[in-house]
C-alpha cells in the first residue's frame, strides 16, 4: 500500500500533502508536529477522525480514495472503477476503517508504521534492553506498564470520542502552558501597576505639604509620584504591546506552520470546556504513568516492553545465574553497533512491507539522529535503495538528513519537503510543490 496523497481539513483550512512513491522526506519538523502527522496518517487509515482524506494504491495497482467528511457517510471509492467499495472495509463497529482489512488495529499499526530513535536503539540494543528491565523489580515493572498501557488506550478512546486524536492532547497541553505564563505575566505587570498607582497617588498627595514645609523635599515627592505614574504606564503598554505580538505571531503560525495548523484544529475543543476538560484529565493520568514508566525504564518503549514480556520475565528468573558479557575491544563494539542496528532496519523495513500482503507505509520519526556521520550516511544510503516496499516517509529536523535527501531529490528517486527559504518564519513549513494551504 502507498499514499499519494493525504488531506487534512481543520474548519475552513484545507492541508494537502502529496507523497513520493518510494520516499519523501518532511524537514524542520520539531517534535510535536512529527508526532501530529504521524497521528494524521495512522488516523485517515482507521477512520478515527472526520475531516481525514486519503488517496492511495494498493499493491495489486487499485487505486482507492478515502473520503471522511466532517458531516455525512465516510466512503471508499475505487477511483478507476468510479465505484463505491466502502463495504470491502466496514468494520464489525460500522465503521470504516482500512486497518480492520488489514487485521490491524490503530495501536499496532502505529507500532509497525512508526519508527523513531528510541525504537530503533530499542530493537538494536534488544539483548541490553531484556537486560535493564529484568534487572529491575519486576512487579514495579509491569504494573507501570500496564498502567501506562491503559492511560493510552482511555486517552485514545476519550480522543475519539469528542472526534479528536491522542495527539492533540499535547498540542493542547502546550496552549495551555503557553497561556497560563501569558496570564502570570499579565497579574505580575497588573500587581506592578497597582502599586506604583498607589505609590504614586501617596506621593502625589505628600507633596503639597511637603512643599509648604520642606520646600526641596516636597519636589522629591512630586519626582518620585511622576516616576511611579511612568512606571505604570509603561507597564501597562508592554502588556499591550505583547498582548498584539502575541496575536500576530498565532495569526502567523495559522498562516505558515504545521504546528499553527494544528492548534486551529483544536480550537473547538478548546472552546469546549467540556472537552477541554475531559481530554486533558486523561492526559494527565498519561502523563503520570508515563514518568513513572521512565523512571523505571528509561527510554525503553512501553509497547515493546510488553511484546516481550514473556522473553524479560524469563531473563530476570535467570539473571543470577548468567553469565558476564564478554568484553570487546572498541572496534569489535563499533562493527558489532552498526551491523545491530543495520539489521534492526532491515527488519523493521520488513516487518511494514510484510504486513496482510499489502503492506503500510513507514513512517520515521528522526530515528537517525543520534548516530555519528559515517553511519547515518550508510543507513540512509540503505533507506534509499530499500524505499518503495515499503513506502518510506522520513520526518526529520536534522540538517544531515536534510541535505542528503537534497541531493538524491535531483534524481527523482525521493522527494524533499522543506521549509521555503525566503520564509520570515524559519519553522513554517512552506513545501515544494506538495503542501498547499
Amino acid at each position: 500500500m502507498r499514499v499519494e496523497r493525504l488531506v487534512i481539513e481543520a474548519g475552513s483550512n484545507t492541508l494537502t500533502l502529496e507523497l513520493h512513491p518510494r520516499l519523501t522526506v518532511l524537514a524542520g519538523m520539531g517534535p510535536i508536529e512529527r508526532e501530529s502527522l504521524v497521528g494524521e496518517l495512522i488516523g485517515a487509515l482507521s477512520g478515527s477522525r472526520p475531516g481525514l482524506h486519503l488517496e492511495l494504491e494498493e499493491r495489486g495497482g487499485r487505486h482507492l480514495a478515502v473520503v471522511r467528511p466532517t458531516i455525512g457517510r465516510h466512503r471508499i471509492i475505487d477511483v478507476d472503477l468510479a465505484q463505491d467499495v466502502t463495504a470491502e472495509f466496514t468494520a464489525a463497529d460500522g465503521s470504516c476503517n482500512l486497518l480492520t482489512h488489514l487485521s490491524l488495529d490503530s495501536a499496532s499499526a502505529r507500532r509497525l508504521m512508526r519508527l523513531g530513535a528510541a525504537d530503533l536503539a530499542a530493537n538494536t540494543n534488544q539483548g541490553q534492553a531484556v537486560e535493564v528491565l529484568a534487572g529491575l523489580d519486576q512487579h514495579r515493572v509491569w504494573a507501570a506498564a500496564e498502567a501506562l498501557h491503559q492511560a493510552e488506550h482511555e486517552l485514545t478512546t476519550e480522543a475519539e470520542a469528542i472526534g479528536s486524536s491522542p495527539e492533540d492532547a499535547a498540542i493542547i497541553d502546550e496552549v495551555e502552558e503557553r497561556h497560563l505564563a501569558v496570564e502570570q505575566a499579565a497579574d505580575r505587570l497588573e500587581t506592578s501597576r497597582k502599586r506604583t498607582i498607589w505609590i504614586g497617588g501617596a506621593c502625589a498627595v505628600a507633596t503639597i505639604p511637603a512643599c509648604i514645609a520642606a520646600g526641596a523635599v516636597g519636589l522629591l515627592f512630586l519626582v518620585v509620584a511622576l516616576a511611579g505614574l511612568a512606571a505604570s504606564l509603561l507597564a501597562k503598554t508592554h502588556l499591550d504591546r505583547a498582548g498584539k505580538a502575541e496575536e500576530k505571531a498565532l495569526a502567523d503560525a495559522g498562516a505558515n506552520t504545521y504546528l499553527g495548523f494544528q492548534l486551529q484544529r483544536v480550537n473547538g475543543l478548546l472552546a469546549n470546556d467540556a472537552n477541554r476538560r475531559a481530554i486533558m484529565g486523561v492526559a494527565g493520568a498519561r502523563r503520570t504513568a508515563l514518568a513513572e514508566w521512565q523512571q523505571l525504564a528509561g527510554d525503553i518503549p512501553v509497547e515493546w516492553a510488553l511484546a516481550h514480556r514473556a522473553e524479560i520475565s524469563d531473563a530476570a528468573r535467570l539473571r543470577r545465574t548468567a553469565d558476564a558479557l564478554t568484553s570487546m575491544d572498541l572496534q569489535g563494539q563499533s562493527s558489532q553497533a552498526e551491523h545491530d542496528l543495520t539489521q534492526a532496519l532491515v527488519n523493521h523495513l520488513a516487518a511494514a512491507g510484510a504486513v496482510a500482503g499489502e503492506g503500510l507505509p513507514l513512517l520515521l520519526d528522526d530515528p537517525l539522529c543520534d548516530l555519528d556521520g559515517s553511519l547515518k550516511s550508510r543507513l540512509l544510503e540503505l533507506l534509499g535503495r530499500s524505499a518503495g516496499e515499503p513506502q518510506i516517509v522520513i520526518l526529520t529536523e536534522d540538517p544531515a538528513v536534510v541535505a542528503w535527501a537534497r541531493l538524491e531529490a535531483i534524481t527523482g528517486e525521493l522527494a524533499l519537503i522543506e521549509p521555503s527559504p525566503d520564509d520570515e518564519d524559519d519553522d513554517a513549513i512552506a513545501p515544494r510543490e506538495s503542501i498547499r494551504l
